[in-house]
């Protein structure tokens, strides 16, 4: 199919209540005419329940903007799917993408509750900074890092205005490329079992630095590791007073591999040991990175209900089961196969870990973040104990 003034073979796609012109490409590709990646479904089927969650919380109708629209696949999603939604502004700095969008919303039939600009993402979003041209939701799903546009993405949102952020540069974040993640997130990183959590919360670090540079606090309502990225959404607030409660939250995570002691530790200008206080080994430090809750238990719970009621598919039901049962649990989680080895014990399913933890008298559960994980309260010692039996 070729679709009049694209200049390139397009093939159409359902996706949600959405039919969606994509470009024709083999697989997913950034010198495609238009990027369009399928295995991001998951993320807007979150996004769409997300935002419905956080219209119904505001109680009116919001107007959203989306900076690096793409396809138009996410708007379109938003405008089909989500009650309330008075407007959305989409953007992309690719002249293509912009012509795409238009025709996408077009064939929807949702064309007169949405604009599409071709400009830099930062210039459209500063654009809007002033009162009175701020939105109530920004949906910053970048190519890679998203720190360049946080700032502007910050300044561009009401009080009380919801930000999602995406992450797909995961390899930086996770410790292959140290230099990068301290250049692009001001965090340094270490390469620990548990490394998807500590990328949600460098990231989380480097969204809550950016508000607290405008006197905004950043309230932290949901996050995912997905594939081959990370997802975050939180609410600001106004005041410098709760900007420096919620930076408040930055601290480290200590870790030590030889024997997989570590802790949490609040506060950025604080000493650090260099030793592992149960085996001496030397201890490795990620951060500053966010040490807070990662999900607002009420939120999840209403995204899981938004989710079932749109009849969203059970990879996402699944996926916000899964977060809503852990999340009330610490910082950081234990790869059940690397505490069987360490303990000199077989491999043990992971449900029957966390039984016997729960028998113990702790808190447990799985995590989302890897399929052999626990988060638990309990010692070292203690899980060790349950997987020996």
């Amino acid at each position: 199919m070729a679709a009049e003034g694209l200049g390139f073979d397009v093939v159409e796609v359902v996706e949600g209540a959405a039919r969606i012109l994509v470009p024709r490409v083999d697989r997913p590709t950034s010198r495609a005419p238009v990027f369009y990646n399928p295995v991001m479904r998951l993320n807007r089927d979150v996004a769409v329940a997300a935002l419905q969650a956080y219209r119904r919380m505001l109680g009116r109708d919001v107007v959203i903007c989306e900076p690096m629209c793409g396809t138009g696949v996410r708007g379109v999603r938003f405008l089909l799917e989500v009650e309330g939604v008075e407007r959305v502004l989409m953007n992309d700095l690719n002249p293509r993408a912009v012509r795409l969008a238009r025709v996408n919303l077009e064939l929807n039939h949702v064309s007169d509750r949405a604009d599409v600009e071709n400009m830099d993402a930062n210039t459209l979003l500063m654009l809007h900074s002033a009162p009175g041209r701020r939105f109530d939701y920004v949906d910053l799903d970048p190519f890679g890092c998203p720190t360049p546009y946080l700032d502007s993405s910050v300044r561009a949102l009401k009080k009380g205005g919801m930000l999602a952020v995406t992450a797909t540069d995961v390899a930086v974040l996770c410790g292959a490329h140290p230099e990068s993640c301290l250049r692009k997130y001001g965090a340094v990183t270490a390469r620990t079992e548990y490394c998807h959590e500590l990328a949600v919360r460098i990231l989380l670090g480097a969204v809550a630095s950016a508000a607290a540079r405008h006197e905004r606090a950043f309230r932290v309502l949901f996050s995912h590791s997905t594939d081959h990225y990370v997802r975050v959404y939180g609410i600001l607030r106004g005041g410098a007073r709760g900007a420096d409660e919620a930076v408040s939250n930055l601290g480290y995570v200590l870790h030590c591999p030889e024997c997989l002691w570590r802790t949490a530790v609040r506060g950025v200008a604080v000493p650090l040991p260099a030793e592992c206080p149960e085996c001496g080994g030397r201890l490795l430090t990620a951060g500053p990175l966010w040490v807070g809750r990662l999900w607002d238990r009420d939120f999840c719970r209403a995204m899981l209900s938004e989710a079932e009621n749109m009849g969203l598919p059970s990879r996402t039901l699944r996926l916000l089961r899964m977060v809503l049962d852990e999340c009330g649990g610490p910082p950081t989680y234990y790869n059940v196969d690397r505490v069987c080895q360490l303990a000199g014990a077989p491999s043990l399913p992971i449900d029957l870990v966390v039984q016997r933890l729960r028998s113990m008298g702790y808190w447990a559960s799985r995590t989302h973040f890897h399929p052999k994980g626990v988060r638990t309260d309990a010692p070292l010692s203690a899980l060790k104990e349950a997987v020996v039996g």
